[in-house]
């Protein structure tokens, strides 16, 4: 089965709106969250990399922290297509689930005095659930 695409019309005009999104886009799985083109790329990617590579990629781009807020290098471009400057990060932890009181001051060390919001996708939409992360987009206009 498919999953879901989100309709062209409900794609983000204002940082408002995105934020309105959070709680659908941690279920939704859509196929239409990055370009028809990066999407191929991402999707190609998963097929030549095993999960342990990734896995391994993951880890030694962390390297010695616990916890380490990286660039999405597969962002929700298409999502975010009309927004300006959003930068679209994952927050990943080698130590596993991050409490919400951790989360909150990485994210807030980083991205000092700008507006931010972030969400984990469920189990079953995560790419790697065997690496606890988070989404995160931050307003960078």
């Amino acid at each position: 089965m498919k999953n879901p695409k989100i309709p062209e019309s409900k794609i983000p005009k204002t940082w408002s709106e995105l934020i309105a999104l959070r709680d659908y886009l941690s279920v939704c799985g859509c196929d239409n969250l990055r370009f028809h083109d990066h999407q191929i790329f991402y999707l190609n990617y998963q097929k030549l990399f095993s999960k342990e590579i990734r896995h391994k990629i993951i880890f030694k781009t962390i390297g010695k922290n616990d916890a380490k807020i990286l660039r999405n290098a597969f962002p929700y471009n298409h999502l975010t297509k009309n927004l300006g400057n959003i930068g679209h990060y994952c927050l990943w932890s080698k130590k596993g689930p991050l409490s919400e009181i951790e989360i909150e001051s990485l994210i807030k060390d980083k991205f000092k005095n700008k507006d931010y919001f972030w969400f984990e996708n469920s189990p079953k939409t995560k790419s790697i659930p065997e690496i606890w992360h988070c989404q995160i987009f931050v307003n960078e206009n």
